[in-house]
C-alpha cells in the first residue's frame, strides 16, 4: 500500500499530481488517465449544439473509468474546445461529460436540451420534438427524440422533477442530457475553474493530498447526482437509496485520505526540502518554475 504512494514533490516534478491521481483511483479499483481519445458520442454533441469549438478540435484530459455505487460502470472526461487543432488555448466549451450504463438498450437517440425559447426547432438532427404533460419542465427544457414511446418512456415525473431541482444549484447550470446506445451522457459546461486532471505544480505532499481530496470530492459528488437522475430514467425510481449512495461514495474519499496520510507519515510520500536560499516566505507568491530567479545574485 505504501509503495503504492511513494513520491517526492517538488518543483522540478510537475508530473507528480497526475502520478498520484492514478494511484488514488487504481486504489478504488479505477483507471485514471491524464489524457484521452474524444468519446463517441461527441459528434452528437456537437451536432445538437450542446458544445460548439469555433474550430470544431476538442482537447479531452482527465479520463476516469470505473463502477460506481451497485457497480454501475461509468466513465468522466473533461472536454474544452479547442482555438485552433495545434493549440491547446479554449475557444468555446469547456466542461465536463458523464456516462453511465443503462440497464438496456436504446432503440434510437433521446437529447433533453436547454429551452431556446421561439428558437426550439420542431426537428433535431432528423428527431422529433417531445411534447411533455409538464409546463415548468418545458419551460427549461426541451426534448427531442428518434422514437416518441421511448422518449416519453424516459422522461419519467421523477427524471423531470430532479432535473428541475438541478437547475437551481450553480454546479448543474446548463446541464444537459443524451440517451445513445445503452448509455445516459450528461454534460456539464463547468468551465475552468472545475476541473479533476488539469497539470499544476504541488510543491509538498500536504498540498497535494488537499488537491486530490478536493478533486475527488468533487467526482464523488457529481457522479452521485448523477447517477441518481438516471436511476429516476427506470420505470421504477430507488429514492431510499439515496443515503446509501452518497455514504459509498463517501466512504471512497475515506479510503484515499487515509491512504495518502499514511504514506505521508512513513515518508513514502514527501517534500522535497526547499532550496536554502529561500528563507522567506515571499517566494509563495512566485510560481514555482520560476522559483530558480530567487536565487541571490552575486
Amino acid at each position: 500500500m505504501l509503495n503504492r504512494f511513494m513520491t517526492v514533490f517538488s518543483t522540478r516534478n510537475p508530473q507528480d499530481l497526475q502520478s498520484l491521481r492514478m494511484k488514488s483511483y487504481n486504489l478504488l479499483g479505477w483507471r485514471y488517465r491524464a489524457k484521452s481519445m474524444p468519446p463517441p458520442v461527441l459528434p452528437l454533441l456537437s451536432a445538437t449544439g450542446m458544445l460548439r469549438s469555433s474550430s470544431g478540435y476538442f482537447q479531452c484530459n482527465g479520463h476516469i473509468i470505473g463502477k460506481g455505487f451497485r457497480d454501475l460502470p461509468f466513465e468522466m472526461l473533461e472536454i474544452a474546445a479547442r482555438e485552433t487543432s495545434e493549440s491547446y488555448k479554449h475557444s468555446g466549451f469547456v466542461g465536463i461529460l458523464i456516462s453511465v450504463d443503462h440497464f438496456t438498450g436504446f432503440m434510437g437517440r433521446t437529447v433533453v436540451l436547454r429551452d431556446a425559447g421561439v428558437l426550439n426547432p420542431k426537428t433535431l438532427q432528423d428527431m422529433s420534438r417531445l411534447r411533455l404533460v409538464d409546463s415548468g419542465f418545458e419551460r427549461l427544457f426541451e426534448v427531442y427524440a428518434d422514437d416518441q414511446v421511448e422518449g416519453r418512456s424516459l422522461m419519467t415525473p421523477d427524471f423531470m422533477e430532479r432535473l428541475i431541482s438541478f437547475n437551481t444549484l450553480a454546479v448543474f447550470e446548463g446541464l444537459q442530457i443524451v440517451f445513445l446506445g445503452n448509455r445516459m451522457h450528461a454534460l456539464l459546461p463547468l468551465g475552468k475553474n472545475v476541473q479533476f486532471g488539469s497539470d499544476r505544480h504541488e510543491i509538498s505532499a500536504q498540498d497535494a493530498k488537499k488537491s486530490i481530496t478536493r478533486e475527488m470530492k468533487l467526482v464523488f459528488g457529481l457522479l452521485a447526482d448523477i447517477d441518481g437522475l438516471h436511476a429516476c430514467a427506470r420505470a421504477k425510481p430507488e429514492r431510499e437509496i439515496e443515503g446509501e449512495r452518497r455514504a459509498f461514495y463517501e466512504a471512497r474519499l475515506s479510503l484515499v485520505e487515509k491512504a495518502i496520510d499514511t504514506a505521508i507519515e512513513s515518508g513514502a510520500m514527501k517534500t522535497e526540502p526547499k532550496p536554502d536560499f529561500m528563507t522567506e516566505t515571499g517566494h509563495e507568491m512566485v510560481d514555482p518554475a520560476l522559483w530558480g530567479l530567487l536565487r541571490p545574485r552575486i
